[in-house]
């Protein structure tokens, strides 16, 4: 019997997954959170061999969830279900150790195929994902700047671009002061931005918002 965990802030959403995975999975157990403490709470508890998870829920810095499961269960499989473009988070997900990505406006079908694909302990991605891999590892590099950032930098650029406080990024990462001053710098001088504005700027012409 598979144990699954749903997290996602949205109701609607867990209970249109739900359906979708009981569809396929008749007896599948399926587990619910809506945000990174509630996720560390169900993982506390019982041993899941994967977990959907959202990039995008209220006072939940994705990569920190992602870090703390790849290092306290290993053997759980994340596969990314969200809103944005799979072609720019897609790959910074599977950067940050997700097994795979899949957008929600997917069909049941392709969410049924991801599933199986990430089950069986291999990545998946769309074939539009992909290509934007081959062709960045080809040409040994990427036409989007925000590709210069590293995963914690382009965490820190999405969270600056939502208008987050130094102090709310840093207790919302987990992180110093200092150290998000510190990425703030490194990421406006990668992306030769002077600040905010021109930062914002940039996301909406690489379709980051």
């Amino acid at each position: 019997m598979k144990k699954i965990l749903i997290a996602d802030d949205h109701s609607l959403v867990r209970y249109g997954l739900r359906v979708a995975l009981l569809n396929h999975f008749a007896d599948a157990e399926i587990d619910e959170s809506w945000d990174g403490q509630s996720i560390m709470n169900q993982l506390k508890t019982n041993i899941y061999e994967l977990v959907l998870l959202d990039l995008s829920m209220p006072d939940t810095d994705a990569n920190t969830v992602i870090h703390w499961i790849r290092n306290f269960h290993p053997d759980t499989k994340i596969l990314i279900v969200s809103m944005n473009n799979e072609t720019i988070f897609g790959k910074r997900a599977l950067q940050m150790g997700a097994h795979g990505y899949i957008e929600k406006d997917a069909s049941p079908d392709d969410l049924i195929r991801a599933v199986n694909v990430v089950l069986t302990g291999k990545r998946y991605m769309s074939a539009d994902l992909a290509e934007v891999i081959v062709h960045d590892t080809l040409n040994k590099k990427s036409l989007n700047p925000f590709d210069e950032l590293t995963p914690r930098e382009f965490q820190v650029a999405m969270y600056i671009i939502q208008d987050y406080t130094i102090t709310q990024i840093s207790e919302l990462m987990q992180l110093q002061y200092t150290s998000v001053s510190t990425f703030r710098r490194r990421i406006f001088e990668k992306l030769n931005v002077a600040d905010r504005k021109g930062l914002v700027q940039l996301a909406d012409a690489y379709k980051l918002n």
